[in-house]
């Protein structure tokens, strides 16, 4: 009786055993099958195409103090003045820009510039600090004749408020729109003239400014500055 419940304990025993290897095998099998979609998953999702980051703000963005900004990349723009300034103003023999450092606020004083007594301040068309100043420009006026706002840019900014404050500045067709307007408003304000405001083409004359008399300049710096 005893050797056969001895035989009995035995089989228990050995019972137990296989259905516990059973057991992790199972696991180990369950644990490997995870471990494999977890691998597979993320070869699949390592092997998605990346996007390129969409194209920030293209083009030109103007203020209405007739300042432009060109977005460079999201934490860079160049700053200039647009060619109605350029225009109107008439030819520049002096440029003076903030420093390099300095902090500049959209709507606040940017930069000054002069010639003989007359002379311009302009408003900032964004808030930042500046970064870098063209000093060929300060150098040479004359290169403001250029279109080019990769040669005629005043200064560069890192923005504070990009975002935001594009949404304040005219840009695309409303641009063109604005910019057609200011051109009857001129004429309007310089009427009657001695002279033709406008060149073939329908364009304001480039130097425009080194025309006018004082009374007419003081007249648009008040109108439109």
């Amino acid at each position: 009786m005893s050797v056969l419940l001895g035989l009995i304990f035995l089989a228990i025993v050995i019972i137990i055993a296989v259905l516990r290897k059973r057991k992790a095998v199972t696991q180990e099998v369950t644990s490997l099958s995870i471990w494999r979609k977890g691998e597979a998953f993320a070869v699949a999702k390592d092997k998605t195409p990346k996007r390129e980051p969409s194209p920030f703000w293209k083009g030109i963005f103007v203020h209405p103090g007739h300042a432009w900004v060109h977005v460079l990349e999201p934490n860079l723009v160049a700053v200039g003045l647009d060619q109605f300034t350029r225009s109107v103003f008439g030819s520049i023999e002096e440029l003076k820009p903030p420093e390099p450092g300095n902090l500049i606020e959209q709507g606040g004083k940017a930069w000054k510039f002069k010639r003989g007594d007359r002379q311009l301040v302009q408003t900032s068309p964004i808030s930042g600090r500046v970064v870098e100043v063209n000093l060929d420009l300060v150098k040479d006026p004359k290169l403001f004749d250029q279109k080019d706002t990769t040669k005629n840019w005043i200064m560069k900014v890192k923005p504070v408020n990009l975002k935001k404050e594009l949404q304040n500045l005219l840009h695309g067709n409303v641009l063109s729109r604005w910019n057609q307007a200011i051109k009857d408003q001129l004429i309007s304000v310089l009427s009657p003239a001695e002279f033709p405001v406008l060149q073939e083409g329908g364009e304001i004359k480039p130097d425009l400014g080194d025309e006018l008399t004082a009374q007419q300049w003081e007249k648009v710096v008040d109108e439109f500055f």
